[in-house]
């Protein structure tokens, strides 16, 4: 627990600086990883900083298409499970990478 905790801390604050930054943020791992607990704990300074939230490239992707842009003109943040999905970004952003999973409880 204790470091997925240091992990969860580390990413906050790299996250909270590129947002107050103006960056765009990905922040990439696999499920359980504290992606989405951070996007809610950062809800209000996303909506201050008048971010658009995606959840996935597959759907900013999709927006993009349905508006005909090739280019995200707005700041961004991205929850991703595959960092290979990246790979097609030409926008500049702050990429933030959560490898350790929350600890399941144990019903012992």
């Amino acid at each position: 627990m204790e470091e997925y905790n240091i992990q969860y801390y580390d990413i906050l604050t790299k996250a909270t600086t590129a947002i107050n930054n103006g960056d765009s943020v990905i922040i990439c791992g696999p499920e359980y990883s504290g992606k989405t607990y951070l996007r809610k704990q950062l809800q209000q300074l996303l909506y201050d900083h008048n971010y658009q939230v995606y959840f996935g490239m597959s759907e900013l992707y999709e927006m993009n298409r349905l508006h005909g842009r090739t280019y995200v003109s707005e700041k961004f943040w991205i929850e991703e499970n595959n960092k290979n999905n990246l790979s097609d970004m030409l926008n500049h952003y702050k990429y933030v990478e959560t490898n350790i999973k929350y600890p399941k409880l144990s019903n012992n």
